[in-house]
């Protein structure tokens, strides 16, 4: 009897001693995704003074899709050109590309939405823009204007008319709306 309970004695040492050496399941830890730190951009006013920071916007779903020129206002507002080509388009296409037809040439190019605001809408720069390179005698002073406006524009706004006014830093604006119209029809709103 004695002999038994010093072999089980044994026994538990040796099983706990097995169970001691075997290696345990090894855990990993998870791998998380990381996540998107929003941009700040700062820039000093005309006294030097650096405002607080504004968060750029990433997307605006109102921006996305097909536009076409309905109206261009050159020299800081004051000729007005009426769409001689009612072709003529810009297509918002993923919250950075943008491409079109400039009235005589297809364009591309990117764009970026800053998220800071000003009198004349939301903050978006465009470009560069590369352009296909036909010549067109008739409009291609307008479409090259039209591409100078385009390339240096500061801001956007959709109204509640769902039209869309680009301008650039001379208060030079391109309007758009979303529905073509024909080249005998007048654009609504004109």
């Amino acid at each position: 009897m004695r002999k038994l309970l010093i072999s089980m004695g044994i026994f538990m040492v040796l099983l706990l001693l097995v169970a001691g050496c075997t290696s345990q399941t090894e855990t990993k830890p998870v791998a998380t995704q990381p996540t998107a730190t929003p941009v700040t951009i700062t820039t000093p006013n005309q006294a030097g003074i650096t405002p607080a920071p504004v968060k750029a916007a990433s997307s605006d779903p109102s921006l996305i899709g097909t536009w076409y020129l309905k109206l261009m206002s050159d020299q800081n507002g004051t000729a007005l050109v009426q769409t001689i080509n009612p072709e003529t388009t810009v297509i918002f296409e993923d919250n950075v590309n943008l491409s079109g037809y400039s009235g005589c040439n297809n364009y591309v190019g990117s764009y970026s939405l800053t998220g800071k605001p000003d009198l004349n809408g939301n903050g978006i720069t465009i470009g560069p823009l590369a352009s296909t390179k036909k010549y067109c005698q008739d409009g291609a002073s307008t479409e090259t204007t039209y591409l100078q406006i385009l390339e240096g524009v500061t801001s956007y706004l959709v109204n509640e008319n769902k039209e869309l006014s680009i301008t650039d830093n001379a208060q030079n604006t391109l309007v758009y709306q979303r529905t073509p119209y024909s080249p005998t029809s007048v654009p609504i709103g004109s």
